[in-house]
C-alpha cells in the first residue's frame, strides 16, 4: 500500500519517531510545570529553526523517488528540478500576493499530507480528521497566540479569520481524531496510536509553534524519511548522505533568501515567516511533483506504445 505521495504506508510495526515525540512531550510538560518560558521569543525562534534543520531533510529524497518510479525520455534531472522549482515559485508567489489565501492553502495541503501519517486508521475521513484535529487543536487554549502567529506570518489582521475557521471545525475534528486513534489501537498499531495521542496532546497543551515542531520534527519527518530510504533501498549513510546534505543546504539557502525578503518589525516574526513560508513553498512540490511526474510518465508510455500515424 502506498500513500498519495508515492511513499509506502506505515506497516504494523512502530513508525519511527514515536519514542522521540513521547520523550520530548514529557520533557516539555515538565518544562511547563516548572515555569520554563516555552512561548518566549527564544523558544519560538529555536522551534522555527528546528523545523528547518530537522524537518526539511525528509523531502530531499523526492527527486530520487520520482526517478525510481518513472521512466521516459523526458525524465531527466533538469526536468524534475524545473517542475519542483516552478511549483515552489507558484506557492511563494501566492504568499507575496495573497498571504491569507496562502496560509489557508498551506493548512489545506498540510491536512492532506499529514493524513498520510495515519495509514491504518481506517477511512480517508478518519485520517484527514486526525490531521485537521492536530492543526486546529491549538485554538482550544491558545487562540490569542495563534492569532498573533497568523498575523505575523501574513502581515494581515484578516488572518484571524483562519483561526475562526479552525475553531469552528475543532469539536468535530477532535471527535473524529480520537476515533481514528482508537481505530489505530484496535488495529494493533498501538505505537502509532500513542504517537498520535502525544502529537495531539502537544498541539493542545504546548505553545502552538513548539507543539507543531515536536510533531513535525519528531514524528512526521522521521517516518517519511525512513519510508523514503526503505523505498530506495538505501540502508547505509554513504548511500544517501551525498543527496540529503546538499539538498538540505539548498533548502536552507531558500529559507535564508525568504528571511531576507520578508521584512518584519520583530526578528522573531521574521524567523517565523521564513520558516513556515519555506515549509509551505517546498511542501507544494513535495506533494504535487510525484503526481505530475507519474502523469507525464504514463502519457509518455502511452505515446510510445501508440505512436501517431
Amino acid at each position: 500500500m502506498t500513500s498519495s505521495s508515492g511513499l509506502p504506508s506505515c506497516g504494523a510495526k512502530a513508525p519511527p519517531g514515536v519514542r522521540l515525540i513521547l520523550g520530548a512531550l514529557a520533557l516539555a510538560l515538565v518544562g511547563l510545570w516548572v515555569g520554563v518560558p516555552l512561548s518566549g521569543q527564544t523558544a519560538t525562534s529555536m522551534a522555527c529553526l528546528a523545523l528547518l534543520v530537522f524537518g526539511l531533510p525528509h523531502g530531499t529524497l523526492d527527486l530520487e523517488l520520482i526517478r525510481a518510479r518513472s521512466s521516459g525520455p523526458w525524465m531527466g534531472m533538469a526536468a524534475l528540478v524545473a517542475i519542483y522549482l516552478a511549483l515552489a515559485a507558484l506557492m511563494y508567489g501566492l504568499w507575496r500576493v495573497e498571504p491569507v489565501v496562502a496560509l489557508a492553502a498551506f493548512i489545506g495541503i498540510a491536512v492532506v499530507h499529514f493524513s498520510e501519517d495515519w495509514q491504518g486508521a481506517g477511512s480517508v475521513l478518519l485520517r484527514a480528521g486526525l490531521a485537521l484535529a492536530l492543526l486546529s487543536a491549538p485554538t482550544l487554549f491558545h487562540r490569542a497566540e495563534l492569532d498573533t502567529i497568523f498575523i505575523g506570518l501574513t502581515g494581515r489582521v484578516e488572518a484571524t479569520n483562519v483561526t475562526d475557521a479552525l475553531i469552528l471545525v475543532l469539536p468535530i475534528t477532535l471527535g473524529v481524531g480520537l476515533i481514528a486513534l482508537v481505530s489505530l489501537w484496535r488495529a494493533g498499531r498501538r505505537a502509532q496510536a500513542l504517537g498520535g495521542l502525544a502529537a495531539l496532546t502537544a498541539m493542545i497543551v504546548l505553545p502552538p509553534i513548539l507543539g507543531f515542531a515536536l510533531y513535525f520534527c519528531l514524528f512526521h519527518s522521521p517516518r517519511h524519511f525512513h519510508e523514503s530510504l526503505t523505498s530506495l533501498s538505501w540502508v547505509n549513510l554513504r548511500q544517501w548522505w551525498g543527496v540529503v546534505l546538499p539538498l538540505s543546504l539548498a533548502a536552507g539557502a531558500i529559507a535564508v533568501l525568504i528571511f531576507g525578503l520578508e521584512l518584519r518589525t520583530a526578528l522573531t516574526d521574521q524567523i517565523m515567516a521564513a520558516s513556515f513560508m519555506t515549509l509551505s513553498t517546498l511542501t507544494v512540490p513535495h506533494m504535487l511533483a510525484p503526481m505530475i511526474a507519474a502523469r507525464l510518465s504514463r502519457q509518455d508510455a502511452y505515446l510510445n506504445t501508440n505512436p501517431t500515424p
